[in-house]
């Protein structure tokens, strides 16, 4: 196994075509280019999790009146079940707290267990469900509504 270098930095715009690329492997119902670009401004706070030259992971999250909404996180392929996601989600934990917000909501696909189990193990608790939230190759399924109180 090759040793990593890795940082969280803000994500920039020379960034997108790559975590398009990323989340075009990684998720089924991904992200357009253009909703990449549409989540920039005072409220976001986007970060890039780079090995190196190389991004690894990305996280896309929004702040109103105290409360983040974490919008898009992932991490390539080939660098999954490493910790990286623990990192990037620990990064926007820390950031958030920084900025005095009081929580941080999400949304996870109820066949997404890893994840879960990872908010679950950085203080998130299940809050709810969202029937039908996310679409699937054939149907829909459920989403788990998640908080973290700062």
């Amino acid at each position: 196994m090759r040793s990593h270098n890795v940082n969280i930095v803000p994500m920039g715009l020379a960034d997108i075509a790559c975590v398009t690329k990323i989340e075009h492997i990684v998720h089924i119902s991904p992200w357009s280019e253009k909703i990449f670009l549409s989540n920039f401004g005072k409220r976001y706070f986007n970060h890039v999790l780079v090995d190196g030259p190389r991004i690894i992971g990305y996280y896309v999250a929004s702040s109103v009146a105290g409360e983040v909404t974490l919008m898009n996180i992932a991490i390539t392929t080939e660098e999954q079940g490493k910790g990286f996601g623990k990192l990037l989600l620990q990064s926007l934990l820390d950031t958030a707290k920084d900025k005095d917000e009081q929580e941080i909501w999400l949304e996870v696909r109820v066949s997404n267990s890893s994840a879960w189990r990872l908010y679950q193990q950085l203080g998130f608790v299940e809050v709810g469900r969202r029937r039908d939230y996310y679409p699937l190759e054939k149907g829909r399924e459920d989403a788990i509504i998640m908080c973290c109180h700062l």
